[in-house]
């Protein structure tokens, strides 16, 4: 059964049609990626369907009773509110049912109301607790705090960063466990060890999930289709993101096909045209008319890319980047500790971490805008460095598009002289565009329009921090290529595993306790790498314990086994043991069937508090059964 069902959906801003006939649904538990270029409405769909946009056309249709919850870019959360606070908000409908099932189990342990009707709707209630994860929310928070690395709950929303206002936001989110998710761009501000988490939390959600990421990996993990907005309509695609690859290459392969020969169909008739054919006859005019047709379906609109292509300025000299010795500490904690690292010719190295451990310190540390506590950095006499910041503090937002590249209309690219309107259009801004406020670009354009101006410096080292947020995989595709071909070096901040292996060859890991170290290779590379160690240091701890048991059973003086008195608890504590597991049993089998509640005086309250006590009698018996037993095999 489907969890969302959309039919015809149609949505414009004034005169350009986003949504033009987007048809689709989604299925219960079905897991699914929404791609498309930047612009193309991804951000407007997700919002009609969480209620918060209107459509001006098509139909949604929910499942009774589902609940949406959704995830934007900018989530708005209340300042005055603690981390607490609003998580505790994700959890008001579990905590309402709880409190509806408790009532429940009072009223049919006095034997009030419709017994029937109390036992059926509270056999409804448990199974909504269950698929929300109700039973366990205490365990839930905790977990989600820690594996978001949410702060203290105490401490104030407006005290938060963006990147960590919007980890509460997810958890929040994840919490209330709501029947359908929509997460756009979920993985922005998240270090990689974190996206793994959530990979894998939404690999086994309860419910449905739509997701817009430009996390390749992460699609390819998550998502069970793909749903391609393109020109307001919607096709779909069975499988993640590499099994979408290959169809749209099949799809592309077979309209050109497709295309070709309606040229060559439209050449013959052509040629007939010019011939002078008159519509003197009904046959005559109907091949007249069928050629107006070709000419027509001929027509394919084109579809603009971005072209990125970075210039280097001089040629690198001997040194490059280096760092020497360098130490640096922020609020009392140590980031950095005596970092030693050079940069060669060639070198594209990706620098990952935890968030807050101190990734966009070091950057700046480098670029100087902060002093090392210790150490030196050197920079060459040639190297010629451009920066991407991920706050992109270089935008004015009262500054329009055009003006952005400084004074007059041309831009200078590669020593080549260019109008600044043809420039805008390899970004995908179109000629109407230059006189709009930066203020209204969404996230994608405003990295765009960064990465034009960094591709008008003649640099030959480019640093870059976090440059993959709020691109679309297209641009992300060309990214990768054009850092790839740049003939200088990359220093890069980002948590795209896809990008770190197509483009990184080399990382530069922040692994705690202020250790920063260097791996030659990509992300996937420096991954086995230390799955591998830390197998190693498993086995060699395993090893190293088997060995001090033995020198231990070997230096430890034999014992005479038990005494009379031992003998006779030993029996004891069996008999208690097996009486105790008996009545555990019936206990759980009583809070398995709801019908038994009003037969147990205090029901299901007093059943839980004896399994509780039965579960700790049985847990001290445990231990001293093992004590005996292995006095025992001793003697």
């Amino acid at each position: 059964m489907n969890v969302i069902d959309v039919i015809g959906l149609m949505k414009s801003f004034g005169p350009r049609q986003i949504l033009d006939g987007a048809t689709f649904a989604i299925g219960e538990e079905e897991k699914a990626g929404l791609i498309g270029v930047n612009g193309s409405g991804k951000s407007t769909l997700m919002e009609i369907l969480a209620g918060i946009e209107e459509r001006e056309g098509g139909t949604v249709a929910l499942k009774r009773g589902a609940t949406v919850g959704y995830l934007p870019q900018e989530p708005l959360l209340d300042d005055r509110r603690t981390v607490g606070e609003e998580l505790e908000a994700g959890l008001v409908a579990i905590r309402r049912t709880l409190s509806e099932y408790e009532a429940i189990g009072v009223r049919l342990a006095e034997g009030e109301g419709d017994h029937d009707r109390l036992l059926e709707r509270q056999g409804e209630l448990s199974t909504w607790i269950e698929h929300h994860g109700g039973w366990n929310t205490d365990h839930r928070v905790a977990e989600v705090m820690t594996r978001l690395r949410i702060p203290d709950r105490h401490q104030r929303i407006g005290e938060l960063s963006g990147g960590t206002r919007r980890r509460v936001a997810l958890g929040r989110l994840l919490l209330q466990a709501p029947d359908l998710l929509l997460l756009d761009e979920p993985t922005n501000h998240l270090d990689a060890d974190t996206v793994q988490w959530l990979q894998d939390h939404l690999c086994n959600y309860p419910g449905a999930v739509l997701l817009v990421t430009h996390d390749r990996y992460f699609l390819d993990r998550v998502a069970t289709r793909m749903l391609e907005l393109e020109r307001g309509e919607i096709t779909p695609y069975s499988g993640g993101y590499s099994r979408y690859l290959e169809q749209k290459e099949e799809k592309l392969a077979q309209e050109a096909r497709g295309h070709e020969r309606l040229l060559n169909l439209l050449r013959v008739e052509t040629a007939w045209i010019r011939r002078g054919a008159k519509a003197r006859t009904t046959k005559q005019k109907a091949r007249i008319d069928r050629y107006h047709d070709l000419e027509e379906r001929s027509q394919v609109e084109g579809v603009r890319e971005t072209r990125l292509a970075f210039t280097a300025g001089d040629t690198l000299g001997g040194t490059i980047m280096e760092l020497l010795g360098l130490h640096k500490a922020l609020g009392g904690r140590r980031l950095v500790d005596g970092l030693t690292f050079r940069m060669k010719r060639g070198d594209r190295v990706g620098i990952i971490g935890p968030n807050g451990c101190g990734k966009t310190t070091l950057i700046r540390t480098i670029m100087g805008e902060e002093a090392p506590d210790a150490g030196s950095v050197a920079i060459g006499k040639k190297t010629r460095i451009a920066y991407f910041d991920q706050n992109r503090t270089i935008l004015d937002p009262d500054q329009t598009i055009y003006d952005f590249f400084g004074e007059g209309d041309y831009v200078t690219v590669g020593g080549e002289k260019r109008h600044k309107i043809g420039y805008l259009e390899d970004f995908l801004f179109a000629p109407s565009d230059r006189m709009r406020r930066i203020s209204t670009l969404s996230g994608g354009e405003r990295s765009r329009l960064v990465l034009a101006r960094l591709m008008l410096e003649d640099s030959n080292l480019l640093i870059l921090d976090e440059p993959t947020n709020d691109l679309d995989i297209p641009t992300l595709q060309l990214l990768d290529d054009a850092l790839v071909r740049f003939p200088g070096c990359v220093l890069m901040v980002t948590h795209d595993r896809f990008f770190l292996d197509k483009v990184a060859t080399g990382i530069l890991a922040f692994e705690g306790e202020g250790q920063v170290t260097f791996h030659e290779g990509n992300y996937t590379l420096y991954r086995e790498r230390m799955a591998q160690a830390a197998n190693a240091g498993k086995q060699e701890a395993k090893d190293a314990g088997k060995a001090a048991r033995a020198d231990a059973a070997r230096d430890k003086p034999r014992k005479r086994g038990l005494t009379y008195g031992e003998r006779l608890e030993l029996e004891r504590v069996e008999a208690d043991i097996e009486r105790l597991e008996l009545r555990k049993g019936e206990v759980e089998a009583l809070l398995a069937d709801p019908a038994a509640y009003g037969s147990v005086e205090g029901g299901i309250g007093a059943l839980s508090a004896e399994f509780t006590r039965l579960e700790e009698e049985l847990g001290a018996l445990l231990v001293r059964w093992e004590e005996l037993e292995t006095k025992r095999a001793e003697g």
